[in-house]
C-alpha cells in the first residue's frame, strides 16, 4: 500500500470555492520577500552601474564635449590664424570645451588643417573636437559675405562695388582712394589705386572696414605679382617698366577677351608706341568721356581734350597716364609677353563671338572695318 502523499495547501476550498485567508496572507508574504529581495539587488545593480557611468562620463568629458552640440553660434575665424588660435577662439565661445583637446586633434590631420578658411561659420555650443573640426572643413558652414570686383571695372564701379558689399558709404572708400598711404600699393603706383584693386571675388568678415576692404584687393595684386615675378616680366617688356605694362594691361583688358587676341593687342599697341603713331584705342576715349555701356565712340568726343583721349595727335605715342581699369592677370601676362607680329590695327568684327581681325596696313584695316559695319547693321551691341 502507497503512503498517502501530503494534501499542498491551497488557495481555495475545491468543494466550497471559499478563499483560504491564513494560506493568503502567508504566500503574499513570501511573495512580498522576493520581490523585496530583487528590488534591493536591481537597485543596487542600478546605482553602482549609474556611479559608474557617471565616473566614466566625467573622465571622458574632462577635455571634451561630447555630440554634435547643443545651440546655434556663428564663429568667425580671422585670416592666417593657427589651429591654437583657432581652438583658443572656439573655447572662448563654449564650442570645445579645451582649446589643447582642439589643436592636438587638428595636429593629427595636418592636411586638412591646411583646408581650414578664414571667414565665419555657422556652428553649436559644446560640440566634440572631432564635430568642431570637421564643421570647419564643410563650406556649407561658411557664412558667406562676399565681394565681387569685376575684371575692366573703372575704379569709380569698384569703389561703388565695395560700398554696396559692405553697406558703408561710397564716400569713405572715395576719401581713401585720394590718400592710400596704409594700402600697401608698390612705390611705383605712385599713390594712385587705379589698376591696383585687383579683380577677384572676395570673402568678407562680419564688421568691415573701408580701408580693410581695399586693402584686401591690393595685398591680391601684390600677391599676382610676387607670383608671377611681373615686375621683373614688365620690365623686360616693351613697356620697359611696370607701371606703363599696368596701363598697357588695363588697355587690352578692354579691347579683348581671349588670351591669344590680347596678346595680340597688346604688340598692336606696342607696334604704334613704337612708331610714334597715335594708339587710338575706343577704350581710352570711352573713359575720358565718362562712357559706359558701348563699344564704339562718336567723331565728337574723340576730339575731346584729355591725356587719355589716344585719338589726339597731342598724345600720339604715348600711353594714358595712369590705368584706364583693373585688368586681369591674363591682361597683365599679355602686357608682360605680347605676341610676336607686325600689325598696326585690330578690329572687333563681331561683337557677339568677339572674333577680331588684326591687320598690317591701313587697307586691310578697312576691309575689316567695313566686315564690323555689316555687323552693326544687324546688332544693337555697336
Amino acid at each position: 500500500m502507497k503512503p498517502r502523499r501530503a494534501r499542498e495547501p491551497r488557495l481555495r476550498d475545491p468543494e466550497t470555492g471559499e478563499w483560504d485567508v491564513a494560506e493568503v496572507k502567508h504566500r503574499t508574504k513570501g511573495w512580498v520577500a522576493v520581490v523585496l529581495a530583487l528590488v534591493i539587488v536591481f537597485g543596487g545593480i542600478w546605482f553602482v552601474g549609474g556611479k559608474a557611468w557617471d565616473a566614466w562620463m566625467s573622465f571622458r568629458t574632462k577635455d571634451d564635449y561630447i555630440g554634435a552640440g547643443v545651440d546655434p553660434i556663428q564663429v568667425e575665424i580671422p585670416r592666417g590664424a593657427t589651429m591654437t588660435a583657432v581652438g583658443k577662439l572656439l573655447e572662448e565661445k563654449d564650442v570645445v570645451k579645451s582649446a589643447d583637446s582642439f589643436r592636438r586633434y587638428a595636429q593629427s590631420r595636418p592636411d586638412e588643417s591646411s583646408r581650414v578658411q578664414a571667414g565665419r561659420y555657422n556652428m553649436k555650443t559644446q560640440m566634440s573636437v572631432i564635430a568642431a573640426f570637421d564643421a570647419l572643413l564643410d563650406s556649407n558652414n561658411l557664412v558667406r559675405n562676399t565681394m565681387q570686383l569685376r575684371e575692366g571695372q573703372r575704379t569709380s564701379e569698384q569703389l561703388a562695388a565695395m560700398a554696396a558689399a559692405t553697406k558703408l558709404p561710397v564716400e569713405e572708400f572715395q576719401a581713401i582712394a585720394k590718400s592710400p598711404g596704409n594700402l600697401g600699393l608698390p612705390t611705383w603706383a605712385n599713390g594712385n589705386v587705379d589698376g591696383f584693386l585687383f579683380p577677384d571675388t572676395y570673402e568678407l568678415g562680419s564688421t568691415p572696414t573701408a580701408e580693410g576692404t581695399m586693402k584686401m584687393t591690393v595685398d591680391n595684386f601684390n600677391n599676382v605679382l610676387e607670383r608671377n615675378d611681373w615686375v621683373t616680366q614688365a620690365t623686360n617688356s616693351p613697356a620697359k617698366d611696370p607701371h606703363s605694362a599696368l596701363v598697357m594691361a588695363s588697355l587690352v583688358e578692354r579691347e579683348a577677351t581671349t588670351t591669344e587676341d590680347r596678346q595680340k593687342v597688346a604688340r598692336v599697341f606696342y607696334n604704334r608706341l613704337a612708331k610714334g603713331q597715335a594708339l587710338q584705342s575706343d577704350a581710352t576715349v570711352a573713359y575720358a568721356n565718362n562712357i559706359t555701356g558701348r563699344v564704339t565712340t562718336t567723331p565728337e568726343e574723340r576730339k575731346l581734350d584729355s591725356p587719355y583721349n589716344t585719338y589726339l595727335d597731342k598724345n600720339a605715342g604715348k600711353l594714358p597716364p595712369t590705368p584706364i581699369s583693373s585688368p586681369s592677370e591674363d591682361a597683365m601676362q599679355a602686357a608682360a609677353a605680347p605676341a610676336d607680329g607686325n600689325w598696326l590695327f585690330f578690329v572687333v568684327v563681331n561683337l557677339d563671338t568677339g572674333e577680331t581681325v588684326f591687320s598690317d596696313t591701313y587697307d586691310q584695316h578697312l576691309k575689316a572695318v567695313a566686315q564690323f559695319q555689316e555687323f552693326c547693321k544687324t546688332s544693337d551691341k555697336c
